[in-house]
């Protein structure tokens, strides 16, 4: 969602005042001081991508947007906790023919393997559809969630189970899914800590993100492509940096793209999906 006029304003006040300085270019994932300019957009704000591990980020850098995701963060459905009649009608249908229809994650989720009564981590999981939908497909859900009042929803609404970390798990989890949450923040490792505290040996990840591979701008077109990147998705995630990550984690990992129904080797879908499964001992 397109921010608003305010929210517009504050964000390039503040990368113009960022631009004025030496501000640091390193990469957020793997710290290399060996980034490049990809280009520049609205003047004081540029995309880079790390020569090392090939993560694409929006530079100037964020140091810390937690306090930005409690109340200020808003995208749509994603994010816009719904009346008590607007979740009756969802709950009903289980929002099915909805943007947050959680179908086909939950048939990929089982394609690797996933059972009723598997333990899934929702890491990210905003006020709680995902949870709720994954939970009534059979599995045993815990949810995390860094908005206070998502998360409170979450667990009063819709009885999800609510961690306050993913340290705090009371078990060993099958799966750490994550829907569209690593593009919003500053540090990547944070997927992949998470995974390594909450998975028993064999574990996955399943993992979902806008398609940042730069093979997809000679599909789409620059400007489509540019705007995958900005105040709110600082990271730009590509299928190399998905691949050179999870081996330096401990994990084996596997990409794909949607159409989830087609193979594409190239993987020039609109939305990457990474299943990373934790090597024994890692």
């Amino acid at each position: 969602m397109p921010l608003s006029q305010i929210d517009r304003y504050k964000y390039l006040t503040w990368a113009i005042f960022e631009h004025r300085r030496l501000f640091d270019t390193s990469c957020p994932a793997c710290q290399s001081p060996e980034t490049r300019l990809v280009r520049r957009k609205h003047v004081a704000t540029s995309l880079r991508e790390c020569q090392r591990c090939w993560l694409r980020f929006r530079a100037p850098k964020d140091d810390d947007t937690s306090a930005f995701y409690q109340e200020d963060y808003t995208e749509g459905f994603t994010t816009d906790i719904p009346s008590e009649a607007a979740l009756k009608r969802l709950l009903e249908t289980r929002f099915q023919h909805t943007e947050k229809d959680f179908t086909r994650y939950i048939e990929i989720l089982r394609t690797h393997g996933l059972s009723p009564g598997d333990v899934v981590v929702d890491f990210g999981a905003s006020w709680g559809y995902g949870s709720w939908q994954m939970r009534t497909a059979g599995f045993e859900v815990y949810s995390y969630e860094i908005s206070l009042p998502r998360a409170r929803f979450a667990r009063e609404k819709l009885g999800c189970k609510v961690i306050d970390s993913p340290s705090a798990l009371p078990t060993k989890a099958h799966c750490l899914f994550s829907a569209h949450v690593i593009e919003h923040l500053t540090d990547p490792n944070v997927v992949w800590a998470a995974g390594k505290a909450v998975l028993r040996d064999g574990g996955f990840i399943a993992c979902f993100c806008p398609n940042g591979n730069p093979e997809v701008e000679e599909v789409v077109g620059l400007a489509r492509y540019d705007q995958l990147w900005g105040k709110v998705h600082p990271l730009l995630i590509t299928p190399r940096f998905l691949q050179s990550a999870s081996a330096r984690h401990g994990f084996d990992s596997k990409l794909s793209t949607s159409p989830y129904e087609v193979s594409n080797p190239r993987l020039l879908g609109p939305e990457l999906c990474l299943i990373a499964r934790r090597r024994a001992g890692n």
